[in-house]
């Protein structure tokens, strides 16, 4: 015990591709990485970042576009996407996860003080579910907030109800 504590705390973590900046989450937080799937667009008018609804276990998922919602233009190509599935805590969603678009493949990223630095945060408003910008080794990457995220999709299911 003591050896782990004078080496530091690490945690894995996933970099999320991105046009402009990956996404570094807890890899605790994501439950699997699947192919792009066919997507229910939403009966309502939805925000742009609501790229519509995708089947996955035999549940219903919104698919986020991170970039949308940070207000970064998307291109339409087409390539290797991928859907990360990820656990949110808001208990006024149906289910607690979402889909988090991502541009290619997740890898792995050990993170501990010697690999993580802290930006600044880039001026972002209060009400985006970014937390931090952070370098991880030589990349920059945005850690999103989960929390704001789940509830974002819950507000958009209680408008919808």
């Amino acid at each position: 015990m003591a050896d782990q504590e004078e080496k530091g705390l690490e945690i894995q973590g996933l970099l999320i591709p991105q046009r402009q900046i990956p996404l570094l989450l807890p890899s605790a937080a994501v439950i699997e990485i699947i192919g792009y799937r066919e997507l229910m667009k939403e009966d309502e008018p939805a925000p742009s970042w609501l790229l519509g609804r995708f089947e996955w276990r035999h549940l219903m998922l919104p698919l986020i576009s991170m970039e949308r919602l940070l207000g970064v233009e998307r291109e339409q190509r087409r390539g290797r996407r991928r859907i990360v599935i990820v656990h949110v805590f808001d208990d006024r969603l149906e289910h607690p996860f979402l889909g988090v678009e991502a541009t290619g493949m997740p890898r792995l990223a050990h993170v501990n003080e010697e690999t993580l630095t802290l930006e600044e945060s880039g001026g972002w408003p209060d009400d985006w579910p970014v937390l931090y910008k952070v370098r991880i080794q030589e990349t920059e990457a945005l850690v999103p907030d989960l929390d704001r995220l789940g509830a974002l999709v819950a507000e958009l299911e209680a408008e919808a109800a």
